[in-house]
């Protein structure tokens, strides 16, 4: 029987850190007694393990069947082990169920990480703009994507055992080190330098913001929805122009009131439920404006100025939005 930990998200908290981190180090981590399993996993994390465990078509297929008994054999071998996927995090009690069955046997252990909620809605906004074809205001966002992360952990919970679940605040003054890697090594017991692994020498899921950002949002109104979402590697590549196209995204004082007002009892039970506190944002969120409409005209040139140059598919956006040589997004927001 294996101690297993399985990191569920949420997204936008070091997720990207940690599963490289795994899987960058699986062979020397099972030489210690670690096994961050290959079956159910793409590159680097147990997404497609968790996307196919979700009640639809493929739950009981032939291929999930294979990839779970696959799993289960990896296992069988293992004294510890790792599964990790953010998308765990969404699935509802079936699909939690079904995880629950695939691993029956051993010892789970649940580890959620949850982040105070302007700065998670904020990077989880860039991230959806960037990546697909999202083009609502970051406050209609906020309101349609509501969702009480002590719901969460209770839901796991009522499968696995409110003991067996661990929640953590993503946030550098509260991780053990200032890292997510350290910090997740601690709770699942993976003593020791970690020094002694390789890391990644730079961010795995750097945040798109500023005029960027508003550009890939306005672009996402005129392009399908497939084609939206293929910009993305472009716009990561794009965000190198100019530092305040990469980091957080200003959020306004009266928005981030919205968003700490909507989620006051969610801070009340995550406290009192799991010990998690989260301070009321009580000020802006401080980050590049999105738009900045001072900078607006130059940055929409030098974005398609440089796409056009390196040969990307999105500066064919410049062909819909000029008028007469200039720019007609541009002349016509207020």
């Amino acid at each position: 029987m294996a101690e297993i930990h399985l990191h569920i998200g949420l997204n936008k908290t070091g997720t990207s850190s940690l599963q490289d981190f795994f899987s960058m180090n699986a062979d020397a981590l099972r030489a210690e007694g670690w096994c961050y399993p290959r079956a159910g996993r793409d590159t680097t994390a147990h997404h497609p393990l968790s996307k196919r465990l979700k009640p639809g078509p493929l739950a009981n297929d032939a291929a999930t069947r294979e990839m779970v008994a696959a799993l289960r054999t990896e296992l069988a071998g293992c004294e510890r082990a790792v599964l990790s996927s953010e998308d765990f995090h969404t699935h509802v009690p079936r699909g939690i169920e079904r995880i629950h069955d695939a691993l029956e046997g051993h010892e789970v252990r649940v580890v959620l990480y949850v982040r105070e909620h302007v700065a998670y809605l904020a990077s989880w906004y860039q991230q959806n703009v960037q990546a697909t074809h999202l083009s609502c205001a970051f406050d209609s966002f906020c309101y349609f994507t509501r969702k009480p992360l002590f719901k969460v952990a209770d839901a796991w919970g009522e499968v696995f055992g409110r003991d067996r679940v661990t929640v953590r605040l993503y946030d550098r003054a509260a991780l053990h080190g200032g890292d997510i890697v350290q910090d997740f090594a601690q709770v699942i017991g993976l003593g020791g330098d970690l020094a002694r692994f390789v890391r990644k020498p730079y961010e795995s899921n750097p945040s798109v913001t500023g005029n960027l950002l508003f550009i890939k949002r306005v672009v996402n109104n005129f392009f399908p929805k497939a084609e939206a979402a293929g910009f993305v590697d472009e716009v990561t590549a794009l965000s190198k122009l100019k530092k305040e196209f990469r980091g957080a995204m200003f959020v306004d004082r009266a928005t981030v009131n919205y968003v700490t007002g909507m989620y006051e009892g969610d801070r009340a039970q995550l406290a009192a439920r799991y010990g998690v506190v989260i301070e009321p944002r009580e000020h802006e969120y401080v980050g590049s404006r999105a738009p900045d409409m001072d900078m607006l005209a130059d940055d929409w040139a030098l974005v398609m100025g440089e796409a056009r140059r390196r040969g990307f598919a999105i500066a064919r956006a410049a062909d819909l939005f000029t008028l007469h040589g200039s720019p007609a997004l541009l002349a016509t927001t207020p």
